[in-house]
């Protein structure tokens, strides 16, 4: 659902990947300016970050992960320290639309 509706809102093209080897492949394909990480946070190995900075660091991707609201404790900022900021589901729109727009502007400074 978030997907769609983040295509819904802006022009480009959106990938979602299966996997950490998956993502990395297609990010070294094209560096894009906002990657959003889904799933537990337990998927987000700090060596899986990592890789994931080094390779999106000549853009000045914005990285952020998307958590469930049921997640019985939610990361720390500090446990990941690579990861720009952290949502939690459900998105609204509007800040959906504010991510996107706040990406793409830190890229072109």
């Amino acid at each position: 659902m978030m997907v769609q509706s983040l295509s819904n809102q802006v022009e480009g093209s959106i990938f979602v990947a299966h996997s950490a080897d998956q993502a990395v492949a297609r990010i070294e394909q094209s560096i894009p300016y906002l990657v959003i990480l889904s799933g537990t946070h337990h998927n987000w190995s700090p060596a899986f970050v990592d890789r994931l900075r080094e390779t999106v660091k000549p853009l000045g991707t914005t990285i952020v992960a998307l958590t469930e609201s049921h997640e019985p404790s939610w990361p720390l900022q500090e446990e990941h320290p690579g990861i720009d900021g952290f949502l939690v589901e459900p998105i609204s729109n509007e800040v959906l639309h504010l991510l996107v727009k706040s990406a793409v502007a830190k890229t072109i400074l």
